[in-house]
């Protein structure tokens, strides 16, 4: 499958049309009738229950707060939240992502995540290219998102779109866990179109 490339920093996001769709997967705004696979999607990525503490108090947290109301955590407030399905099964959730607004021009990426069984279509990188083409054209030009610094596949994905790791956030010591913060800029105008980056 084709997906739209991601731009490495610090390049510029590209110009093109909204890559909303590969060959057959097509990327489009989260639905209400999306939530209970957006959940179990969420829960497939997750550690199993029982294997530490830390995850098990961070999976019932994203539960009970933003995955409970997509609505008023990503769109509301002035983000927005994507769904991927295959062309030739619209209700079929395979990936997602999310953009939460932190403010006019800051946006936090969160909930990147792909069916197991849809790995390595290119579903993720045209997941964040979509997000990223939002985002310029409503004039958020930082992004951010925080993940485990055991999640290398996670990582390297960031790193291979661009983003550059800038801080480790120490969550426990003994045994160690860390989420480290991953950040890119966009270069927007003033019209939301990418722009050369100034000095």
């Amino acid at each position: 499958m084709a997906a739209t490339a991601m731009s490495s920093s610090p390049a510029l996001v590209p110009s093109a049309p909204l890559p909303e769709s590969s060959s057959d997967i097509v990327v489009r705004p989260f639905r209400p009738n999306d939530m209970a696979q957006v959940i179990e999607l969420f829960k497939e990525g997750m550690p199993v229950k029982g294997s530490d503490p830390v995850m098990d108090e961070y999976i019932v947290t994203s539960l009970e707060t933003d995955l409970s109301d997509i609505d008023g955590t990503y769109i509301k407030p002035g983000g927005n939240f994507w769904i991927a399905t295959p062309r030739d099964d619209p209700t079929l959730v395979v990936g997602t992502v999310g953009l939460e607004a932190k403010s006019k021009h800051e946006g936090r990426v969160r909930r990147l995540s792909v069916k197991s069984t849809h790995h390595r279509r290119g579903i993720g990188r045209l997941l964040i290219s979509t997000l990223e083409h939002w985002a310029v054209g409503h004039q958020i030009d930082q992004l951010w998102l925080t993940t485990g610094d055991f999640m290398d596949k996670a990582r390297g994905f960031y790193r291979s779109a661009g983003y550059t790791e800038t801080d480790v956030i120490i969550v426990r010591d003994e045994p160690r866990l860390a989420r480290i913060k991953i950040e890119k800029r966009l270069h927007v105008s003033s019209h939301g179109r990418t722009c050369p980056r100034t000095a």
